[in-house]
């Protein structure tokens, strides 16, 4: 039973409700404020799981072959007009909300080393400690952003849901197949789109995040032919 898991969407979707509803009480000063320290925290849970990669090398090759293949495929446009199309569908108000902020808050919530981490671990060990203490951030900052773009953040609980769980049942397949080295240099590469994701919603450098994912598919290969090669 993924219960980290459950409850780690469940925070999303109860947060993104109660921001939706208490957002009009924070005033746009202290919302632009939290989203700065949010960002500041995005990059500090980044760094950490930064510091965890076993070679830097492949993961370095990874992010650069990923992103060239994510903008060739132009993967954030696609993944924008879609969700924009999905939320004029759904009864929300999406007048409001900037698809460039939304794009990186579904990244950060589905893409986030520290969760993909996580729900591999919980798959394959059935320990959800890290899940858990995740899904307290989580719901705090999905509060944060629901009080700026409404209800349509609960809603990010659902591809979120979808993700992890494939996840969740392939771990039993794709952890006895790696190796602890594998898996740092997977977590070190979420851990730079993390640094990225916050230095996006802080507004200081506006990374092609969603063009950046097709790096976690190819780090632990690449680590793997490194670890062969040297």
């Amino acid at each position: 039973m993924p219960i980290g898991l459950i409850c780690g969407c469940g925070a999303v979707f109860a947060g993104g409700l109660i921001g939706a509803s208490c957002g009009k009480y924070i005033s746009e000063e202290m919302k632009e404020v939290l989203m700065s320290v949010f960002g500041l925290s995005a990059v500090g849970n980044g760094i950490m799981s930064l510091i965890k990669g076993n070679t830097m090398p492949p993961v370095i090759l990874a992010l650069i072959v990923g992103v060239f293949l994510g903008q060739m495929m132009e993967l954030e446009k696609r993944v924008k007009s879609g969700l924009g199309t999905a939320l004029r569908k759904l009864p929300v108000s999406a007048e409001k909300i900037n698809m460039d902020e939304y794009v990186t808050i579904v990244a950060i919530f589905c893409a986030s080393g520290f969760g993909i981490y996580g729900v591999l671990t919980e798959g394959m060990t059935g320990d959800p400690s890290i899940l858990l203490s995740k899904s307290i951030m989580d719901l705090f900052t999905a509060v944060l952003f629901a009080g700026t773009m409404g209800a349509a953040v609960s809603l990010i609980a659902v591809p979120q849901l979808v993700i992890f769980l494939a996840l969740f049942f392939l771990a039993k397949l794709i952890v006895p197949l790696t190796t602890p080295e594998l898996l740092n240099d997977f977590v070190a590469c979420g851990g730079i789109l993390t640094i990225a994701a916050g230095l996006r919603v802080s507004k200081i450098k506006d990374f092609p995040l969603i063009n950046m994912l097709p790096a976690l598919i190819l780090v632990m290969p690449f680590s793997a032919v490194w670890g062969m090669i040297f």
